[in-house]
């Protein structure tokens, strides 16, 4: 039973001080100021440090984007390069205090679109790098996405709690809650516009920009991987192949070489690189082109070894991609049998 209704049964209690509960209520709304404040600011700077390596790195980015395997193939690069700037501008909007009902809301967009794209890419079972700070991909792992979820998950609470707070959904206040969301609104569409204008010029201008529509096919992200020049196209190796000026290596495991393998190739195993590249290197003079070759459209195995074959020295390495199943369907001359040597 509250103070006023005691004194409504007991009219000789004395009045309740004005004054200590306007000192209350100022005490009160300068904490919840305060926290509010601190919330702002701690996701203002959680987006701006967020946005930096990815501006910085589009390329990589790119790649993150696509491993979620979301988006169509043709927006990928689209979104690499405006994400980014979104994620500044409204970190900066947070921190500077500049449209923040837009910047709340977005803010709120963003986390959520974040943490659903974590949670279903975990129950399809995909274990990727999220990307959520760095464009720098490296082996994931299930507790890994778990650590991700519950960092995300922690930042979605801080913004749902600006997010009511900047827009109150009790009854009597229906009129100025729908009033609120018009300026978010015509603000978040501001930002989304900024943020292109921004992008796009950054990336023309810069010396490893990207195509806005890109292409994601197998051998077009090798080629966005490790460079297109590493790659030879199927014409010029057969070529090379007819007149003996290149020295053709499959990485992939002896088992599988001796089922099939490009005639004269030699076997040079990834996974046994370490152990066997002193004896392959006597095979292998500098001044030939060597043609690296594994099988299939998502095998890199065979770029990662020409790049081994370069910190070696031999600077004329080129990739056949798919190099085996390639070379089947076009009738190309081949052998079975125990790797050389």
């Amino acid at each position: 039973m509250d103070y006023r209704t005691v004194r409504e049964m007991n009219p000789s209690l004395p009045q309740e001080d004005p004054s200590l509960s306007s000192e209350h209520r100022a005490s009160k709304g300068k904490r919840s100021s305060m926290i509010l404040l601190g919330f702002r600011l701690f996701l203002g700077v959680i987006f701006l440090y967020a946005s930096f390596d990815k501006i910085v790195h589009p390329v990589p980015f790119a790649e993150i984007v696509y491993n979620y395997q979301i988006l169509p193939d043709a927006l990928v690069n689209l979104v690499s390069l405006f994400l980014p700037w979104l994620e500044l501008l409204t970190g900066l909007c947070l921190i500077l205090g500049i449209w923040l009902p837009g910047a709340v809301l977005l803010c709120n967009l963003l986390l959520l679109v974040f943490f659903g794209a974590l949670l279903f890419n975990l129950a399809r079972g995909l274990d990727i790098d999220c990307g959520c700070f760095t464009s720098s991909m490296g082996p994931s792992s299930g507790g890994r996405m778990l650590w991700y979820l519950a960092r995300d998950g922690f930042f979605l609470l801080v913004g749902g709690f600006l997010f009511f707070s900047f827009f109150p959904g009790k009854r009597n206040t229906v009129w100025k809650f729908h009033r609120s969301w018009k300026p978010a609104l015509g603000q978040i569409l501001a930002l989304a516009l900024l943020a292109l204008l921004l992008g796009l010029p950054v990336n023309r201008v810069r010396s490893g920009s990207i195509p806005l529509f890109g292409d994601w096919s197998p051998e077009a992200r090798m080629a966005l991987k490790y460079g297109r020049t590493l790659l030879i196209p199927l014409d010029e190796a057969k070529a090379q192949f007819l007149n003996g000026s290149a020295v053709f290596v499959d990485v992939r495991p002896p088992e599988l070489y001796q089922e099939g393998h490009i005639q004269g190739a030699i076997n040079l195993p990834f996974a046994e690189f370490d152990q066997m590249i002193d004896k392959i290197l006597t095979d292998l003079p500098e001044e030939v082109l060597i043609v690296t070759y594994c099988d299939g459209d998502d095998c890199v195995l065979s770029a990662e070894l020409a790049i081994r074959l370069k910190e070696f020295g031999y600077e004329k390495v080129r990739v056949l991609h798919n190099g085996w199943s390639v070379w089947k369907s076009h009738h190309l001359p081949s052998e079975t049998g125990q790797p050389l040597g």
